[in-house]
């Protein structure tokens, strides 16, 4: 239909294919309001002989970006899910239980209706059979796996547009918190999560390691001093760090010494901060409040200043 050349997926061959029939499998797929059923035909290549579904990943990769952007549903062993589902798993499955309700509770009542009208003209005789019961819906589990999948064939994509982001002010600060919530394999496995991200508040990189300080972020801020001179960008102009900012040989400085004109400064929260840990904690009653009119006075706006603007 699309006229399209398509070469063999198998590594040691590159000839092309040919039609081979219609593929033995329907594969049933999940939408956001219901389930439909999707088809494909064989494809065989010419040289090797070896069959290949019309729906693999190695057939799709070949489409141009017009046709490849019409594939509807995301692959996996048991179940496919259609690109309109939403990604929040918990979220997703209840919408998906809604609107799957709504919809069987629409086609039950119009067959009740057809059936009644049946009845009613005495063309039918004895009882009508029930409406089928409502196809289960996936867990959240699922779709979170499903989600997954999709995720790692636009991964390529992904790191093109990570690895392309820079910024003229960046702010890096290290937490526990993201650490915590690792399960399976990778629980305890770490101890800090660092972030560098830059003005428009986007994330320039975001790592795991089991110390902070120069020995766990070295190898992350030569990432970012080797990306920023491959793209023969301008260095970074300011970093806002959380500690180590007055000093000529801190962490941050001798971690950056490629761009000889970056300066450190400490970022305005943990300067917040600064004042709250001489007289209370975070989990003071009174804490939430002193913080938001000491953030008040730091960010009051002169209102003949504002009146310029």
């Amino acid at each position: 239909m699309w006229h399209l050349q398509l070469a063999c997926p198998q590594p040691l061959c590159s000839s092309i294919l040919k039609k081979a029939g219609l593929y033995r499998t329907i594969r049933r797929v999940l939408d956001i309001d219901g389930w439909y059923l999707m088809a494909t035909e064989y494809l065989e290549c010419r040289r090797c002989k070896k069959k290949v579904g019309g729906w693999s990943q190695g057939i799709v990769r070949q489409l141009p970006p017009t046709y490849n952007c019409q594939f509807p549903a995301v692959l996996t062993y048991e179940y496919e899910r259609s690109e309109n589902v939403c990604s929040l798993p918990i979220s997703c499955a209840n919408t998906l239980w809604e609107q799957h309700s709504d919809a069987w509770m629409r086609r039950a009542i119009q067959y009740l209706g057809v059936c009644e009208q049946f009845l009613a003209l005495g063309t039918t005789r004895g009882q009508i059979a029930p409406p089928p019961q409502m196809p289960p819906v996936p867990s959240p589990v699922w779709l979170l796996t499903v989600y997954g999948y999709d995720v790692l064939t636009r991964l390529d994509e992904y790191k093109a547009r990570i690895t392309s982001t820079f910024g003229s002010i960046l702010k890096m600060d290290s937490t526990k918190m993201v650490t915590k919530k690792l399960a399976g394999a990778a629980s305890g496995r770490a101890a800090w999560a660092s972030n560098v991200g830059n003005e428009h508040g986007n994330v320039l990189m975001s790592i795991l390691t089991c110390c902070e300080g120069s020995k766990g972020l070295s190898k992350m801020a030569a990432g970012l001093m080797r990306r920023c001179h491959l793209a023969e960008g301008p260095a970074p102009q300011l970093i806002y760090v959380d500690c180590d900012c007055c000093k000529q040989d801190g962490v941050s400085k001798t971690l950056f010494l490629e761009w000889e004109q970056l300066i450190v400064r400490l970022d305005i929260w943990h300067l917040m901060r600064r004042f709250t840990s001489g007289v209370t904690t975070e989990s003071h009653e009174l804490d939430p409040t002193f913080m938001r009119q000491l953030s008040y006075c730091i960010f009051k706006v002169d209102a003949e200043d504002a009146r310029r603007l």
